[in-house]
């Protein structure tokens, strides 16, 4: 069972000694459609294989070109960096803001008053003119009196003189006096109004250096975002390039991906349970008189056959059963 014999036979006549020889050959046999099937896989790899190697290969995309001259530019923006800190240099270099302490003696001989001497003069001829008159009176009250030689009239006359000196001294040091305050007074207030005026210079000038603290940062911080979101727009240029290059990738290697999905498959699929055997010999023997030679063909089917021929004796089986 499982077996099919052929036999053929066919008498010659010789003259040969006695002897006996027999070769066997046995030969497996597949289906045809394995037959065709590694044949069409092998004539598709052969197709492929002529094909250029380089032409399987996916360029660049224009985004992943884009992103590359993108990335040459990234440094475009350190001038910034640079002037920022030129700036902080600037402004570390600078002395720290002082107050100027101004007093009102410094230059106070601007102050005077420049009519002093005509307004000293002046007050002195009237006072003097009034001391003349003074002693008119004094010396008609004394000739009245008949006391012009006398010691009590020397006397007298040198007392309203030490009190007409004393007076005219009183009234020049109060004149002078006076314009002295006024200038002092003066001087005191633009003497203010310089110490105010060093004080807010000095206030200004630490909130500019601020300010240029400020600004340097800010330029800083500008071309930091600038630049890095000329990074992010890099990467993903970059990225969706290389997605893109991706796809292109896979559709250029589209038919060897097919060709080994199915010769994977191929590999996998249990070739030997279709697979057959074929058996051919020969056999002879001869004697004095006469040769005989007889060849012999077996063919083995597949397990696969096997099983079907099985499960058709079985079936066959129970269906003598049944009519039983």
């Amino acid at each position: 069972m499982g077996k099919k014999k052929t036999k053929t036979s066919s008498n010659s006549a010789s003259t040969t000694a006695s002897s006996a020889a027999e070769r066997m050959v046995t030969t497996p046999t597949n289906p045809q459609w394995v037959t065709d099937s590694v044949q069409g896989l092998s004539g598709r790899m052969s197709q492929l294989g002529q094909i250029d190697p380089y032409s399987l290969v996916a360029p660049l995309t224009g985004l992943e070109q884009q992103a590359a001259q993108g990335a040459a530019n990234l440094g475009r923006y350190g001038f910034a960096y640079d002037e920022a800190a030129d700036w902080i240099r600037g402004v570390a270099a600078q002395d720290a803001p002082s107050v100027q302490a101004a007093s009102l003696l410094d230059g106070i001989e601007a102050y005077y008053n420049p009519y002093r001497t005509q307004v000293v003069d002046a007050a002195t001829a009237d006072f003097d003119a009034d001391a003349g008159r003074t002693r008119a009176t004094q010396a008609l009250s004394l000739a009245g009196q008949g006391a012009f030689g006398g010691s009590g009239a020397a006397l007298t006359r040198s007392l309203t003189e030490g009190e007409l000196a004393r007076a005219r001294n009183a009234q020049v040091s109060n004149l002078l006096a006076g314009m002295f305050n006024t200038s002092a007074d003066l001087a005191s207030q633009d003497a203010d109004r310089r110490q105010q005026a060093s004080t807010q210079n000095a206030q200004l000038a630490a909130q500019s250096a601020a300010l240029r603290l400020q600004a340097a940062n800010s330029l800083a911080g500008l071309a930091g975002s600038r630049a890095a979101s000329d990074r992010d727009d890099v990467a993903a240029q970059a990225a969706l390039g290389v997605q893109a290059r991706g796809v292109d990738q896979a559709y250029r290697l589209a038919p060897y991906t097919a060709l080994n999905s199915q010769a994977d498959i191929m590999a996998k699929l249990p070739l030997e349970l279709f697979r057959g055997t074929t058996t051919e010999g020969t056999s002879s023997s001869s004697s004095n008189t006469n040769a005989s030679s007889t060849g012999t063909s077996t063919e083995t089917p597949s397990f696969l056959d096997s099983l079907v021929q099985i499960a058709n004796i079985g079936g066959a089986v129970t269906g003598i059963k049944n009519s039983w």
